[in-house]
């Protein structure tokens, strides 16, 4: 999983919306399997972008041999002024079934990014693992090698996520005691923008 948050001024939000919708070539990408983002509705001149792919190796060869065409044609690199890329080797799906079923069916996308001690990586892992879906399409997560952890999920209604946010996510942290083992996290929640994807 490829998380991307770009900053982009209020002024060339359009622009960089517009540069968004022009990456249909990735469909043509061996190993693409899609690609959602939208506004951060935390912080409005922020997107969040979700690209999944088959392997680390799919991902490689495009960056190597074909990004860089698509991202000069889209002349996306002068509508922003921050850009984090991050890479997330994909362990499980929360819930039953894979997120890459529900890429095109989601309004708003959830990403907890999540930075765990070394000796709680085990039990952060179980915890997550034993979610279950909680009202939303379906959802994934990932890690880095740096203890650093990805929560990916999807809803289709705004009532079922104000719920899960309200009183089932902060439940789940009291009673899996994985509140005293994450060093940070930081919550994006993404309004997606249908013509950004590529599915």
């Amino acid at each position: 999983m490829k998380w991307i948050k770009c900053q982009v001024n209020e002024e060339n939000k359009r622009s960089f919306s517009k540069a968004q919708e022009g990456w249909g070539q990735l469909r043509h990408c061996a190993g693409f399997i899609g690609q959602i983002g939208g506004w951060n509705r935390n912080e409005p001149c922020e997107a969040g972008i979700l690209s999944v792919w088959k392997d680390l190796l799919c991902y490689r060869h495009f960056m190597q041999h074909q990004h860089d065409e698509i991202f000069a044609k889209s002349d996306q690199g002068s509508t922003y002024t921050n850009i984090s890329v991050d890479i997330f080797e994909s362990i499980s799906n929360i819930g039953t079934t894979d997120i890459t079923y529900f890429l095109n069916k989601g309004i708003l996308l959830r990403v907890a990014d999540c930075s765990v001690e070394k000796d709680k990586h085990a039990r952060f892992e179980q915890v997550l693992k034993g979610v279950g879906n909680r009202g939303m399409l379906s959802g994934a997560f990932g890690k880095r090698q740096n203890g650093r952890y990805l929560a990916a999920s999807l809803w289709d209604n705004e009532e079922s996520h104000q719920r899960y946010a309200d009183k089932e996510f902060p439940a789940l942290i009291n009673e899996s005691g994985v509140k005293d083992s994450t060093q940070r996290i930081s919550v994006s929640l993404i309004e997606l923008h249908p013509k950004w994807a590529v599915i």
